[in-house]
């Protein structure tokens, strides 16, 4: 796997903010699924609540939206990682990040302006006073900056 994910990225600098982030990102995935379908699940969308829930405070009404949407996002991630995994082939890796891009924006999509707000910022000032911090949100969301990144390699 790390081959795809070098030689997917070869035109750009080895060690890009992009192919870090994917590094994280996979490695993330791998912790939830190495705890099975149904506990990977719970923790994913779990982990994606709880961290964002902080920053921007979900209404009642949106924590079930958000909760279908994160075990959405889950399941579909699960299917690509695990033909990447076992293909080792780039367009699967490409296809997996292409999927984190879009569930990013459908993320973002439900927010309100100000929850969008909230979201951008903080992930905004991870990135530029919180290096450790931005590491973690990394590994499961994206910056504005990061995102922008992404969508112009892909």
């Amino acid at each position: 796997m790390k081959k795809i994910i070098f030689f997917l990225f070869i035109p750009f600098l080895s060690f890009s903010q992009i192919e870090r982030t994917i590094k994280l990102k996979v490695a993330v995935m791998q912790n939830f699924v190495t705890k099975g379908d149904d506990e990977g699940e719970t923790l994913f969308w779990q982990t994606k609540g709880r961290i964002t829930f902080g920053i921007v405070n979900y209404t009642e009404e949106q924590n079930p939206i958000f909760k279908a949407l994160f075990i959405n996002q889950y399941r579909e991630l699960l299917a690509i990682y695990k033909k990447m995994n076992v293909s080792e082939d780039s367009n699967d890796t490409a296809l997996y990040v292409k999927t984190l891009i879009r569930q990013e924006e459908d993320y973002r999509n439900l927010l309100t302006k100000d929850q969008l707000k909230f979201y951008l910022d903080k992930l905004a000032d991870f990135e530029k006073n919180n290096p450790q911090a931005n590491d973690s949100y990394s590994s499961l969301f994206f910056s504005e900056n990061l995102l922008k990144e992404y969508k112009s390699k892909t």
